[in-house]
């Protein structure tokens, strides 16, 4: 499957939501305003993959020195500086009608390849158990059992150093 990879826009908002809100539970996904404000505040580190023209998944992320993934302030971008040393990803994502293609490790391949390319030291993330071992594919390593109480679920922290930090 040939894929585009690109910083999103603001006209892609709407399928963004659209994704992020049919693959999340409501209660985990990003309101259209967060997304919106995310795209707005660091586009490049907000990474669209196209397939003939139309964006089916994404990974997005805020930049900052000081980690602290329990804070919900970094995913409404409160505390986003774009000169961080660090990405904390906030939502990896892709269309349901390609989920289990490779399109989100190929997503995070990417993301990671342009953090490298950007300096950073490295990118942290929360996510659910069954998903520790595909992160661990992409270089992240299991940190701790997050204190975060987002959408009533249960997280981990991961994290990934990138070659040179």
């Amino acid at each position: 499957m040939s894929l585009v990879f690109r910083n999103a826009q603001l006209s892609d908002v709407d399928v963004c939501h659209r994704i992020e809100s049919s693959r999340y539970p409501e209660d985990e996904a990003a309101s259209r305003g967060n997304i919106e404000k995310r795209i707005a505040a660091f586009a490049e580190g907000f990474l669209v993959a196209e397939r003939k023209g139309e964006v089916i998944g994404f990974v997005n992320g805020g930049a900052t020195s000081n980690v602290d993934l329990a804070d919900e302030e970094i995913k409404a971008m409160i505390g986003h500086d774009p000169q961080g040393e660090n990405l904390v990803i906030m939502s990896v994502v892709v269309d349901e009608a390609v989920a289990g293609t490779g399109v989100a490790g190929r997503l995070m391949k990417a993301y990671v390849e342009k953090a490298w390319a950007q300096g950073r030291k490295g990118i942290f993330l929360l996510c659910k158990t069954h998903l520790i071992p595909f992160y661990e594919k992409f270089g992240f390593q299991w940190v701790c059992k997050s204190n975060s109480t987002h959408g009533g679920a249960e997280w981990h922290e991961m994290a990934a150093q990138l070659p040179g930090s």
